[in-house]
């Protein structure tokens, strides 16, 4: 088929679709289904709005056995529409389809109702109360049939659209066509597309250089329409320091709208800042309470766990072990590590719930399985000393070392001690020892210890008492229980 016979075909099915438009003042549904009868054998496009007609029976007597031939005739000859329909006759009960084969007549007349129905029909594949539908997801059909929408100048349907085009999504990528539907709905005061415009400049995805002083202007524009998403992105930009953008006032105005908006990250932020009082926020624990809980029940994971540890410390807010476990637990559902790894702790030492090793042991598991390193720590503690689970130096030794090669300082030095004795490893004492060194140079108190006790009792390495004492004081000053009392029994 030559170029000059596509165009006779397109101008054929154009001229029917413009006696069927709704709100042509030309429209003639009698004339459009004789062009569409005549056209039929000429123009696969003139053969399915045909095979519209008596499937509906608009304009003629209903015959689906002619509307199937009509359809299948436009589906050989390429167009896609036709090829869907027969599948769907082919799938549904009979009234299910008569009921979409009308709702698709409509469409086709650009019937703007049945237009954004049907959008959200072969958009998702699911009906308007989210249950299976009776057309399959399609969403290159869903922007035909939207479109109509789009050239009436329909806010949503020119964001919703462009945004298709600007991602590939049903139709090839097209960054200026998605560009000048964008910004015709931003213009039209749709805040989303302000907003999606503004992250292509400040990502420079989509074939796009980034762009930051545009991404602003867009990031403003959504903002000032209310956007809560560009509110936030804006106060972010707002407060990078040492950037003409700077500007502290106006980044909590931002933030403070947007977490008013439901932003979760937002309100996340705005919490944290009126807990420890910073960036200008006065502190105020109601405030940072409500702003924090707003963020958990939204579920923003890091907000769960910031604001149980707030509430399991009990420094800046007042402490609240029932809150603190409550989100703990929610974060840890989630498959949140540091959650996992907390609850861990409580059962493991009876902190608000009753002390459960087993149960401490399951959310260690859990976390350490998860790469959590504290977790793989306390999990390796817990199969050396067999406590909520069967005892077994090897399995400890295999979470140690996981743990240690995420830089766990404990695990490290148990690691370093396993080296240094040859217990379930290949024995190395210098090895072993050039980490105890490392660690306790970063002042981890277990590490001086060992190093205190290595070095006084002079078994493995040449007993060195001065060194011995430095290194177990170090450890001591921190807390370390074990290193007072040999400092204690050195001195006598």
């Amino acid at each position: 088929m030559n170029n000059d016979t596509v165009r006779v075909v397109d101008q054929y099915a154009a001229s029917i679709r413009a006696w069927m438009d709704l709100g042509s003042g030309e429209r003639d549904m009698n004339k459009a289904f004789s062009k569409a009868r005549d056209g039929a054998d000429r123009s696969p496009e003139a053969a399915y709005l045909y095979g519209m007609f008596l499937y509906t029976g608009t304009c003629t007597d209903a015959d689906a056995a002619g509307a199937e031939a009509a359809f299948r005739k436009a589906s050989e000859g390429g167009f896609e529409p036709a090829s869907i329909v027969l599948e769907e006759i082919g799938r549904n009960p009979a009234d299910v389809q008569a009921n979409l084969m009308n709702q698709r007549m409509l469409a086709e007349q650009r019937d703007p109702v049945a237009c954004k129905a049907l959008f959200q029909l072969y958009d998702t594949g699911k009906d308007a109360a989210g249950k299976k539908g009776p057309a399959l997801k399609n969403h290159a059909e869903a922007i035909r049939l939207y479109t109509p929408c789009a050239d009436a100048g329909d806010k949503e349907a020119l964001n919703t659209i462009g945004y298709m085009y600007l991602k590939g999504k049903g139709v090839p990528k097209d960054r200026e066509l998605a560009l000048k539907m964008l910004k015709a709905a931003s213009e039209k005061g749709c805040a989303e597309a302000a907003h999606r415009i503004a992250v292509m400049y400040d990502t420079g995805a989509d074939f796009t250089d980034p762009d930051l002083d545009k991404a602003v202007q867009w990031y403003q524009r959504a903002a000032d329409l209310g956007f809560p998403d560009a509110q936030y992105a804006l106060a972010g930009i707002l407060q990078m320091k040492d950037t003409k953008y700077y500007n502290a006032a106006r980044a909590i105005k931002y933030l403070i709208a947007a977490a008013d908006g439901g932003q979760i990250e937002a309100c996340h932020q705005l919490g944290l800042l009126y807990a420890y009082g910073s960036n200008g926020v006065r502190r105020s624990v109601p405030k940072a309470r409500k702003y924090l809980t707003i963020a958990c029940e939204g579920g923003y994971d890091q907000a769960m766990v910031d604001y149980a540890n707030m509430c399991f410390e009990g420094q800046v807010i007042p402490r609240d072990m029932a809150s603190a476990a409550k989100w703990f637990v929610k974060a840890a559902e989630h498959y949140n590590g540091i959650a996992q790894y907390a609850l861990g702790c409580m059962y493991g030492n009876g902190y608000y719930f009753e002390q459960n090793n087993e149960e401490a042991v399951k959310w260690f598991q859990e976390a350490a399985e998860g790469g959590e390193p504290n977790a793989q720590y306390a999990l390796g503690c817990f199969y050396y000393e067999g406590r909520g689970i069967e005892q077994d130096e090897k399995k400890a030794v295999a979470w140690f070392q996981e743990a240690a090669e995420q830089g766990h300082p404990g695990a490290m030095s148990f690691m370093a001690m396993f080296m240094i004795n040859g217990k379930n490893v290949d024995k190395d004492v210098e090895g072993g020892l050039d980490i105890l060194r490392k660690v306790a140079e970063n002042g981890y108190p277990e590490a001086q210890f060992y190093l205190g006790k290595l070095y006084y009792e002079g078994d493995v390495v040449e007993q060195d008492i001065p060194y011995a004492k430095k290194m177990l004081t170090l450890a001591a000053r921190q807390g370390d229980l074990d290193a007072e009392r040999l400092l204690e029994s050195i001195k006598k």
